[in-house]
């Protein structure tokens, strides 16, 4: 096979394997209630957490949402499962949407690429 031949083909592997991600990751946030917004100490971020749904018991999930305070712009969402939902900014490190459940709660700032590329994509439609 030909060296331009391969590079073509892996693009066509990388990105269908990321349109695979982010339909299997694509969260419906459209009914997101009992919304709370708060911006960083620094004033760069503004960082909001909503319930997406309560499932009883200890296990509701939310979305946490990362947006850059000049612009309005989307720069980071993430679903998660929390039993204590809370909006904690870690000094200029992060936002911490709780105090406990899973990993996926705490979003290191400034984002990362995929985080970026993650919120971009969904943000369409």
């Amino acid at each position: 096979m030909k060296p331009g031949r391969s590079i073509g083909w892996g693009a066509v592997v990388l990105t269908v394997a990321f349109a695979v991600l982010l339909v299997a990751t694509h969260t419906d946030h459209r009914n997101a209630s009992e919304c709370i917004k708060s911006t960083s100490k620094n004033g760069r971020y503004t960082a909001e957490r909503c319930l997406l749904q309560w499932r009883g018991g200890n296990d509701p999930a939310y979305l946490g949402q990362v947006y850059d305070a000049a612009s309005g712009k989307l720069l980071v969402r993430r679903t998660f499962s929390t039993p204590v939902p809370e909006l904690i900014w870690v000094d200029d490190e992060g936002v911490s949407f709780s105090r406990g459940g899973d990993d996926a709660s705490f979003i290191k700032l400034p984002p990362s690429f995929y985080d970026r590329m993650i919120a971009r994509f969904s943000s369409i439609g």
